[in-house]
């Protein structure tokens, strides 16, 4: 049973050294709430002035378009059940620049495709033990904020278990990842820097994901998640799989393509990041394994507000033919979220 956005959980947590609190907020999924969350920006001067320049956020426009969002989703003949917390919609306004219907139309999209493909993308549990093991195998570091305010992600790709999980259990690992990552706000407004290190990758890492596996995957990364890609560097990337990676790249964004850079090396990659956002095995500070335990503590403090996005819900009827072609037109939601946001008269 889901309680409303101002409850609290109160998880206690013992160790031979003190007793830790861990506040958990948990969220409403009322499509129309008697009284919404009032938002604060906290963040430094660098996302003040970084969402306002890039996004054209200022209070003003903010708050204007959440109650215009708020206003479509209470209006919506299909969706049945949403989160409306600021935190929540806010991710969509910031991917689309705070073009309210557009916002609107990438909202609706993630909720059909979550309801469509619910083997991808829900019961993200952290608890998983496939999901556990991946990350105690170190195949994903966060790294930080660089200089920019983006944040500096690492993927080291053979640390993938092939022998033992499938491509839908690595996708889901990478949703779990970016459900959890797309709740800070300075990632929401800043973007992300993504590294990929595949020294020591075989064959057989590349050989599992089919292509309705790919066109899946790359449609949630594309289309239907709230990300900001800002940079993709890849290490070491082998030349057996090259056919592969074209393959892929053939349902990525020409926008996600032009910002994907290859090299030849880690150290040639490594020269791309601040020193201070650089594992020690590169020259760095970081330490790989302190960040990577970090990151699990964060999951399992946010493990029940992930799992409750399973509870939104919205009817899929309309929303069959998005998945039908990898490329579909710009009319694709004929009575969606474009349409939809006009029809319902909110301005």
């Amino acid at each position: 049973m889901m309680l409303s956005f101002v409850s609290v959980s109160i998880e206690l947590r013992y160790s031979k050294a003190a007793c830790f609190v861990t506040m958990e907020k948990l969220y409403s999924v009322e499509k129309c709430p008697q009284t919404y969350d009032q938002y604060e920006f906290t963040l430094s001067d660098l996302y003040r002035k970084m969402a306002k320049d890039e996004l054209r956020e200022d209070d003003e426009i903010r708050e204007q378009s959440l109650t215009q969002m708020r206003e479509w989703i209470a209006k919506h003949p299909y969706i049945r059940k949403c989160r409306t917390d600021a935190s929540f919609l806010l991710r969509f306004l910031r991917f689309r620049k705070y073009s309210v219907p557009m916002a609107c139309e990438a909202l609706e999209r993630y909720l059909a495709m979550r309801e469509t493909f619910p083997q991808w993308f829900k019961n993200l549990d952290c608890n998983d033990p496939a999901m556990r093991e991946m990350l105690q195998d170190g195949v994903f570091t966060k790294l930080g904020q660089d200089a920019e305010g983006r944040t500096v992600i690492l993927f080291r790709f053979a640390r993938f278990n092939v022998d033992k999980f499938t491509s839908l259990q690595e996708g889901r690992f990478t949703v779990l990842l970016i459900e959890t990552l797309l709740e800070c706000e300075e990632l929401q407004i800043g973007g992300f820097r993504v590294l990929i290190d595949y020294t020591g990758s075989v064959l057989k890492h590349y050989g599992i994901w089919g292509v309705s596996d790919m066109k899946v995957f790359m449609d949630a990364i594309n289309r239907s998640y709230p990300i900001r890609i800002r940079e993709v560097h890849g290490a070491k990337f082998p030349k057996f799989a090259v056919s592969l990676l074209n393959l892929l790249l053939t349902f990525a964004s020409p926008k996600l393509k032009d910002r994907i850079t290859c090299h030849n090396s880690v150290e040639e990659m490594a020269k791309r990041c601040e020193s201070t956002l650089l594992p020690k095995e590169w020259g760095g500070v970081c330490d790989l394994q302190e960040f990577n335990q970090r990151f699990q503590d964060h999951l399992e403090d946010r493990r029940q507000v992930l799992l409750a996005l399973d509870e939104m819900d919205i009817d899929t009827t309309n929303y069959t033919s998005l998945w039908k072609h990898h490329e579909a037109p710009e009319n694709e939601i004929d009575s969606g979220a474009m349409g939809s946001f006009r029809k319902l008269d909110v301005d």
